[in-house]
Formats: C-alpha cells, sequence, structure tokens
C-alpha cells in the first residue's frame, strides 16, 4: 500500500486478512484439547469466514508443519507442536511469505537496494532484526 504526502511517497507494511484470519483460527485451535480436532467449518461458522478461504490457510499452515489434520467424520485440525513453541514470525511467514520492512530486503533486494552507499539501509536493517525478534519472541500461546 502506498500513502502520498506532499513531500514524499511512503510504502506502508500491512499484514493482510491471511494473517488477521489464521491467528484468529489458531488461537480457536489453541484452546481447543490438543488431542481434539476442530473443523474449518466450525471454525468459518464461529468466527464468520470462508471456509474455502480457511482451507487456503490451512493448507499453508499445514505445509509448514504448524498444524495437523485428521480426517474421517470427527477430523479437522490439531497444532502440530505445543503453542508455547509455535511463534508469530513462522504463522505470519507461511501465511504471507517472507516478511520484509523494505524492498531492501524482500524477494528482489539485489535488484531493489544495489546502491552501494545507501544511506538508509543501516535503518531498515534495525528495523527488520527488531520486527523479527519481536515477532519470534511472541507465542501463540500468548494470544490465548
Amino acid at each position: 500500500m502506498l500513502i502520498h504526502t506532499k513531500l514524499l511517497c511512503i510504502k506502508v507494511m500491512l499484514f493482510t486478512t491471511k494473517t488477521e484470519y489464521g491467528l484468529k483460527s489458531l488461537v480457536k485451535l489453541a484452546k481447543k484439547s490438543s488431542h481434539e480436532p476442530l473443523s474449518l467449518a466450525c471454525i468459518a461458522k464461529e468466527e464468520k469466514l470462508s471456509k474455502i478461504y480457511l482451507e487456503q490457510l490451512f493448507k499453508k499452515l499445514h505445509d509448514r508443519k504448524i498444524v495437523k489434520s485428521t480426517k474421517g467424520a470427527s477430523g479437522g485440525y490439531i497444532l502440530a507442536r505445543p503453542a508455547t513453541r509455535i511463534n508469530l514470525l513462522e504463522i505470519i511467514e507461511a501465511l504471507e511469505g517472507p516478511l520484509a520492512v523494505s524492498y531492501c530486503f524482500g524477494d528482489k533486494a539485489e535488484l531493489a537496494c544495489s546502491c552501494r552507499g545507501c544511506l538508509t539501509k543501516k535503518v531498515w536493517d534495525k528495523v527488520q532484526k527488531n520486527l523479527t525478534q519481536t515477532l519470534k519472541s511472541v507465542k501463540l500461546s500468548d494470544l490465548i
């Protein structure tokens, strides 16, 4: 998202509904017993979310081994490990992709930040490290 002011144009980093809905759903799972699967239909109904959208999100969470699925009539999803061992950074990156506060840290960093004398690189580096550390330090269990 771009915000325009009279003097400059700033790229703003926003987390999408992927993160919002993914976190809401994972908090629901974390509140359940670790052996009782929760269906996406149940989560979708309780949270008033699209089941199809949740399926897309949970595929990503499953691929990153944050959740496990169980089949059958009483099937659904459970956390792959305790909520105390799942941090916000891994959840957000599973849903959104790599976290970057500046083009210097994105997928195409070598193209976007090729200036050797970049005056802002140190600032963005510090912001990136602080954000990463903060999100790593917050566990899913802290949201319950």
